[in-house]
């Protein structure tokens, strides 16, 4: 539709004539002594002297001094530009003008100001009054185009409020409401794509289409059509629609010659401008698709016609069966993605006809994600190794928590919400960052990102993820090192219930020990050492009454606590069990039998110390604030040799060990994603094998060909992240990297360097192979280096100006390791 010149004048004269407001007490008298009409304050204002003039033009400036209650949103003089309102006629001139208007019992101030719908004093077709959008979630926004002139707003007037702002306010198009709503923000791309803009634009009554009803899409109906378009022709974007396409669609929303409120819809079924139909009843539209949309906005009146919201992109037949004769199961959609180790396991565990059929949503791991499962599950190498009943359980089980019953798009991902999962466990999800991560009930897994969202199928959704999610069940049948293995620091030491120093038993056969080859920590431990004689009951280590460290801290939590103990075989452990109990006297008598070589078919032999790990739950204890009798340990069932030291048996949280977690990102400087290096021979990688988190890590693999000096990272200038936290309090931090050898390290040395300009040079070598004499090899895993800062020989690290990173000299050696994080962190 086309706007006429002398119409858009009148607009921007009715604007300028309602702009109002300034910081001068000169320009807008306060009431008071002097109360004054919106009228008078407007004539009073230099700055709103076009507004003034138009509106003695359209005989305006009268109704705006009477004793009705007005809200006036009045343009600035610098709003109209080069506005001619002698060029408007009357009717124009007093339309525009009153645009700005909105009669009101109560003035609106800005602090009332939500967002939402009005609507003011100009008329559109059939005499109904024009709309009028506010956008208030952040800086107040009128109809798109116009903001609050600062310090002119909220001026207090005998018949209103007046507020100035920078912009005429044009009576609305149905393409000017549908482009100032964020909601409809995807509609408005779609519109300018499809080249629509104009000819929905058009604002003249003598034109056939005039004016026009439009079901105007939200933002969340145009993803989920995205998807499907995306399951049936890979598009991805509205940009990648053909055009002819894009306006079928658009026009399946739209009919002209009807200027239809949302009482008048129900029950009818209009032609559209696409020239298919649908039917609308009780707010549903059914369209040709096989879900119905729902109205969500009603009655949004512009100068050309009426704007009805709708949760649905509506899809006329032409289109709706492309689509069904393109589009792919989830099956067929994985393998054409290239997901193909995934859709194997899915045909190895007899689920495809299930995924075929049935609707789901799939987060499927794509092939990258497979292998870096397998580096990291000591039981199974490939999806190969999966050959007997058991293993393939394990394997369903696996391909269950991926799926989720039903549709699940991107844009109802909550931060910190559960999906749940066929498998059973819920998988977490994290939108921190720039693209979502998920989290499986293995705490100690790294998150794996969503690389792809919202790929359509014909029977759901298809996510594509970066690693297999393993829920914390499925660790210990895939081998997957958790940290319960290797000894675990005590957590908290008022946890500690047996530990034969302060916390000794009261009696059994386990006596206090302190052999400085055996001992933890110098400290005793408890020793047995005695052949059982028989299979019947032996006390081990026992106490009772309330003495059970720990025991209101933990309560009923049973759900968050573990039982730990440290445990050093001095013969291997293969036969009976040990028995652990928690007595209350008024309720349960609790027993749990220990005996991992009944379970793996193996003796329990230890590599020097290790924890062991017993979840709580399991104990059969609901509250363990009631034990009040015996707790501790027997043994029986065996007449065997019982030879073992034991200590720090208490409550804990699950799990142990690791990579130490960055205290502080602001103390990161060097990360391989926003603080990379300037130079060197450590490179940018990103293997899901190998990445700590998901992120970019530093990867050097190189033979440094002779002993001298090679760059590994680097950086200059003042730009050493913390170093201002740092500064010269160095005995209260410490220098920390994360590393992963795939190469032991065994000669040479890492020279760390930093360099004040106008100082020291500080140069530190790291070599630990030298000091322990034996090779630097983290087994495949990252482990986190410690120095403290106050070694590294720099007294002030805020006056570091030059360079600043780590090189490699002293040895022709195969240098092949990853890094991450270095950083500074608090003692």
């Amino acid at each position: 539709m086309k706007v006429s010149k002398i119409y858009n004048t009148f607009l921007f004269v009715a604007l300028a004539c309602f702009t109002a407001c300034k910081d001068d007490d000169d320009q807008f008298p306060s009431l008071g002594n002097d109360p004054r009409s919106i009228s008078e304050v407007i004539s009073e204002t230099p700055d709103l002297s076009l507004l003034n003039d138009a509106l003695a033009q359209a005989g305006l400036d009268e109704t705006l001094g009477t004793t009705s209650t007005y809200t006036v949103f009045a343009p600035n003089n610098s709003a109209f530009g080069n506005i001619d309102t002698s060029s408007l006629t009357e009717e124009e001139l007093e339309n525009a003008l009153l645009n700005h208007v909105i009669s009101t019992v109560t003035p609106d101030f800005t602090t009332t100001m939500t967002t939402g719908y009005r609507s003011t004093m100009a008329t559109g077709p059939d005499g109904h009054n024009l709309s009028f959008f506010t956008n208030a979630n952040a800086e107040l926004m009128f109809n798109g185009v116009a903001s609050l002139v600062d310090g002119a707003y909220d001026i207090g007037t005998t018949n209103g409020v007046l507020h100035t702002v920078d912009a005429v306010l044009l009576p609305p198009t149905v393409v000017d409401h549908v482009a100032a709503n964020p909601e409809y923000s995807s509609l408005v791309e779609a519109i300018e794509l499809a080249g629509l803009g104009e000819a929905l634009s058009e604002s003249d009554p003598e034109n056939e289409n005039y004016p026009f009803t439009v079901f105007a899409p939200t933002n969340e109906a145009f993803e989920s059509l995205l998807a499907q378009l995306n399951g049936a022709f890979g598009w991805t974007s509205l940009s990648d629609v053909p055009v002819e396409i894009l306006q079928e669609i658009l026009l399946y929303h739209v009919v002209a010659g009807e200027n239809m409120l949302g009482e008048e819809v129900n029950g009818t079924t209009p032609t559209t401008m696409q020239g298919e139909t649908f039917a609308i009843n009780d707010n549903l539209i059914d369209d040709a698709s096989y879900d119905n949309g729902e109205i969500v906005l009603t009655d949004v009146q512009a100068v050309n016609g009426m704007v009805h919201g709708v949760n649905k992109v509506l899809i006329p037949n032409s289109i709706f069966q492309s689509v069904l004769s393109a589009t792919l199961n989830i099956v067929e959609r994985c393998n054409d993605r290239g997901f193909t180790s995934f859709t194997s396991a899915v045909e190895m565990v007899g689920l495809t006809e299930t995924l075929t059929t049935d609707e789901f949503t799939v987060f499927a791991p794509n092939n990258d994600a497979f292998l870096a499962l397998f580096a990291i599950a000591g039981n199974f190498e490939s999806l190969d190794d999966f050959d007997t009943p058991e293993e393939l359980a394990v394997l369903t089980d696996i391909v269950n928590y991926h799926l989720h019953v039903g549709t699940l798009m991107s844009s109802e991902f909550v931060d910190g919400g559960d999906i749940s999962t066929v498998y059973g466990d819920v998988i977490s999800v994290d939108l921190s960052g720039d693209d979502p991560r998920l989290l499986p009930t293995f705490e100690a897994a790294i998150p794996s990102l969503v690389v792809n969202t919202n790929i359509g199928a014909t029977n759901g959704i298809v996510h594509e993820i970066n690693r297999i999610l393993v829920p914390d069940a499925l660790t210990g049948a895939l081998g997957i090192e958790t940290g319960e293995s290797g000894l675990c620091p005590v957590g908290d030491p008022e946890l500690v219930f047996f530990d034969w120093d302060a916390n000794g038993p009261w009696w059994g056969n386990v006596n206090a020990e302190n052999d400085a080859s055996l001992s933890i920590d110098g400290s005793s431990y408890g020793r047995a050492n005695f052949q059982t004689g028989g299979t019947g009951w032996q006390d081990l280590f026992w106490r009772n009454g309330s003495t059970l460290n720990g025991q209101n801290v933990v309560g009923s939590n049973v759900n968050d606590y573990v039982l730990k103990f440290d445990l050093r075989t001095i013969e291997p452990l293969s036969a009976g069990m040990f028995r652990i109990r928690f007595h209350d006297g008024d309720g349960v008598d609790a027993f749990y039998n220990w005996q991992p070589w009944v379970d793996t078919g193996e003796p329990l032999e230890t590599d020097g110390w290790e924890t062991i790990e017993i979840p709580l739950s399991v104990l059969g204890v609901p509250d363990f604030s009631l034990v009040d009798q015996e707790f501790g340990m027997a043994f029986e069932g065996a007449d065997v040799l019982l030879n073992f030291a034991i200590d720090n048996v208490r409550f804990d949280t699950a799990g142990c060990g690791g990579v130490d977690p960055v205290d502080d990102t602001d103390l990161v400087f060097f990360d391989w994603d926003a603080n990379g290096p300037w130079w060197g021979n450590v490179n940018a990688e990103n293997d899901a094998a190998i990445s700590l988190d998901g992120s970019s890590y530093g990867r050097a693999n190189f033979q440094t060909g002779g002993t001298g000096w090679q760059d590994l990272f680097w950086r200059n200038g003042s730009t050493l992240n913390g170093q201002n936290t740092v500064a010269d309090n160095i005995s209260d931090y410490v220098l920390k990297f994360d590393i992963m050898t795939i190469e032991p390290l065994t000669a040479g040395m890492f020279r760390i360097r930093f360099h004040d300009g106008d100082g020291v040079d500080a140069f530190y070598n790291w070599q630990p192979w030298a000091d322990t004499g034996e090779d630097f090899d983290t087994d495949g895993g990252w482990t986190t280096v410690t120095i403290p800062c106050s070694v590294l020989g720099v007294p002030d690290f805020s006056l570091i100006d030059q360079e600043f990173g780590m090189a490699f000299e002293g040895a022709d050696v195969l240098l092949n390791f990853a890094i991450d994080n270095v950083r500074f962190e608090a003692q």
